[in-house]
């Protein structure tokens, strides 16, 4: 079967690539390489197929969407918590777009199936935890205008369906951690792995400074667990017209994750932070129940925090 992986020159979209190859699919990567980078597709090279398409045009995505049958569906602006804050109005527009030129390609094309990346966001104003997918329907639509931005992508995956018969899945990860994804110039342009990694390596900020209480939770999942979970959410037939939470289970503070990182970059000064205002909209607790992914997909993440945090140090040193 062929592929086609929308964003897939990004940080998620090329382990996602690198998977599916392993797999031995027929992989073609649809990307403008407006944010991600031929670099991140350096192991699968030889083996993909690349599309280079700006995905707000509706014409030419239906033609770099022709011969496939499964669609990956990751291309979106995409940034950490600052990111959201600075440029939503960018961001309910341009992934608008992005959606509604791959939703009517795939009917155009008649593919297959439509796998597409929601996030743990849509989740925003939950408040008992671990969330189920069952919550959705339970809890207020996001604040936050990405968070919404991603609910409506997952409206688009049933309206399509009802509409036009449009196969669809749905995968919501939890904080992907791994290689490939720098920091930004600023905090809170990436997400927080790289932040901290930045202070505490390069900046080597003392005390560390931090968004907030450091109290806040998040649950933290190997872009390799979720490369394996969204090749199941492409092909299995449980998987139809589903959503999954594709999360590990453990919570991390804030405070803890950093102070993780302190110690595997060797910071010799006693672990010390200064809280700064927090951001609007920065959710206090984020874990999953995964366990409709683990019963009915056979997935589960099994690779730790540790060692997801000493991969992306070790990748970090090396290549920035």
């Amino acid at each position: 079967m062929t592929v086609a992986i929308t964003g897939g020159a990004g940080f998620l979209g090329s382990h996602i690539v690198d998977y599916f190859v392993e797999k031995q699919e027929e992989v073609i990567v649809v990307d403008d390489f407006s944010d991600g980078s031929r670099d991140n597709l350096s192991n699968s090279i030889n083996e993909i197929e690349i599309r280079e398409v700006d995905l707000r045009n509706r014409s030419e995505t239906a033609i770099a969407l022709k011969d496939v049958d499964v669609v990956v569906h990751l291309a979106a602006k995409i940034g950490g918590i600052g990111y959201f804050h600075d440029l939503p109005a960018d961001i309910i527009a341009m992934n608008d777009a992005m959606n509604r030129s791959v939703f009517d390609a795939a009917v155009k094309n008649d593919i297959g199936r439509i796998c597409y990346a929601s996030s743990s966001m849509v989740y925003e104003n939950a408040r008992k935890f671990p969330v189920t997918e069952s919550q959705l329907g339970e809890i207020p639509p996001p604040d936050s205008a990405y968070g919404f931005q991603k609910l409506s992508g997952e409206y688009y995956c049933r309206a399509y369906h009802d509409q036009y018969g449009v196969e669809y899945s749905i995968f919501r990860p939890f904080n992907a951690v791994g290689p490939r994804e720098p920091p930004g110039e600023e905090v809170g342009q990436a997400h927080v792995i790289p932040d901290f990694v930045k202070k505490i390596r390069d900046e080597r900020q003392y005390p560390l400074k931090i968004l907030g209480s450091g109290e806040q939770i998040r649950s933290f999942t190997n872009v390799r667990d979720i490369a394996r979970g969204v090749h199941k959410c492409a092909y299995l037939n449980a998987a139809a017209n589903e959503g999954f939470n594709l999360g590990s289970t453990e919570g991390t503070t804030m405070l803890e994750l950093a102070k993780m990182i302190w110690d595997y970059c060797d910071r010799t000064e006693t672990f010390s932070v200064e809280q700064q205002k927090a951001y609007d909209h920065d959710v206090e607790k984020r874990v999953p129940d995964s366990s409709k992914a683990k019963e009915e997909l056979g997935w589960e993440p099994l690779i730790s925090l540790e060692d997801s945090l000493g991969e992306y140090i070790d990748w970090y040193r090396e290549a920035l």
